[in-house]
C-alpha cells in the first residue's frame, strides 16, 4: 500500500497560480489540462486572463477556457482581470 501511495505522489503535478496577488498551489494528476481546469482549481474567475509565467514574465498570451495546455511540476501561472495582461 505504501508503494501505491508513493506511485500516486510521483504522478502529481504541482503548479502555482497567482490570483489577486496571492500564490495558490494546486495539484493535478494529468499533465494535460484546460485553462478552465486551472482557473477552477486556483479559484480564479473564469473571466480572468490566464498566462504562463516564464522567468517571472508572462509568455504565450492568454490561455482560453477550452485551450489544452501541457503543464510540468513547478510551472507558474498568473490570473488577472481581462485586458490586464498584454
Amino acid at each position: 500500500m505504501e508503494q501505491q501511495q508513493e506511485a500516486a505522489k510521483e504522478k502529481e503535478i504541482r503548479i502555482s497560480v497567482e490570483v489577486d496577488g496571492k500564490d495558490k498551489h494546486i495539484v493535478f494528476q494529468s499533465s494535460r489540462v484546460t485553462g478552465k481546469e486551472i482557473r477552477d482549481k486556483a479559484g480564479a474567475p473564469l473571466s480572468d486572463d490566464l498566462v504562463r509565467l516564464t522567468h517571472g514574465k508572462p509568455s504565450g498570451g492568454n490561455i482560453g477556457l477550452d485551450e489544452s495546455v501541457e503543464i510540468h511540476d513547478g510551472d507558474r501561472f498568473l490570473a488577472l482581470p481581462t485586458g490586464t495582461v498584454s
